[in-house]
């Protein structure tokens, strides 16, 4: 078996195309504040890349430097209040550029909920950009969530809980794994679908995975799953690059534009939702 890999990519680009038309029939320009940690290279590439989509289609994008989290939160509560700015987004530094985990959660809560378009918060009314994504993916792969079982590696993440929150809201059947899981393979190669958002490198290889499974690998910045070896056997492969990165920043402006569409509402109540 030779899998079908996942062109994220075009994906991406066809959602793009439907986004600017959002965009053109709002009667506002969208706006969107995003905070990053300049000394994090990571976050500087990626809040580039958000950047010139966002622009691309018309979006207006302010990005702002974090040099303390502290003097930030004014910041952000500043634009919380701002009636002209559609959404917020703070992206979250990894390895040594990380946060501490008391001084991110006091950026997060600072974002108001409606303004929360990268769905940190719990009571964010936003599916997170990477689970949008992981969504799409999975109707390409023509999987019936309620049908299929589902093991998600990395499942108490950043990614990995709000997935499992939104694919049993969807009536998935869910099998979560985690550094504390002791059967980590017997659940992968049971599974029809294997989603991986840890961040370790050919952490998954093709003899353990279920002949035609379908694999949707979110690691980054390097794939969970080694290629080769699963393109053997899986049905359905995302690739990393080019697979979830492309449309994650997709479903990210789909978000904004949804903010901009509820605030557009809200200031004309008139306009039928």
């Amino acid at each position: 078996m030779s899998a079908k890999i996942f062109d994220g990519k075009a994906a991406a680009d066809n959602l793009l195309v439907s986004i600017h038309e959002r965009v053109k029939t709002l009667g506002i320009v969208p706006k969107v504040i995003s905070f990053y940690k300049e000394d994090d290279p990571a976050s500087k590439l990626y809040t580039r890349i958000k950047k010139q989509k966002a622009e691309s289609v018309g979006i207006e994008f302010e990005d702002i430097k974090i040099y303390r989290a502290e003097d930030t939160v004014p910041e952000i509560k500043k634009f919380g209040e701002d009636k002209g700015v559609s959404g917020i987004l703070v992206q979250h530094p990894t390895g040594e550029f990380a946060f501490t985990p008391d001084r991110w959660d006091m950026l997060v809560r600072a974002i108001p909920p409606g303004k929360d378009i990268d769905g940190l918060r719990h009571d964010s009314p936003f599916v997170p950009a990477t689970v949008r994504a992981i969504i799409v993916a999975l109707s390409f792969a023509k999987v019936n969530l309620k049908e299929a079982r589902v093991a998600v590696i990395g499942a108490t993440g950043m990614v990995g809980r709000p997935l499992v929150r939104e694919l049993r809201e969807r009536g998935g059947k869910i099998r979560e794994i985690d550094e504390t899981t002791q059967d980590v393979w017997y659940q992968t190669k049971n599974a029809d679908v294997v989603i991986s958002c840890v961040g370790q490198r050919n952490l998954i290889r093709g003899d353990q995975l279920r002949e035609g499974a379908v694999v949707i690998d979110c690691g980054s910045p390097g794939g969970d799953v080694d290629f080769e070896s699963a393109r053997a056997v899986a049905s359905f492969l995302t690739p990393v690059p080019g697979g979830i990165g492309p449309l994650t920043v997709v479903c990210l402006l789909e978000n904004i534009v949804l903010a901009a569409e509820r605030l557009a509402n809200r200031q004309n109540p008139e306009v039928s939702t």
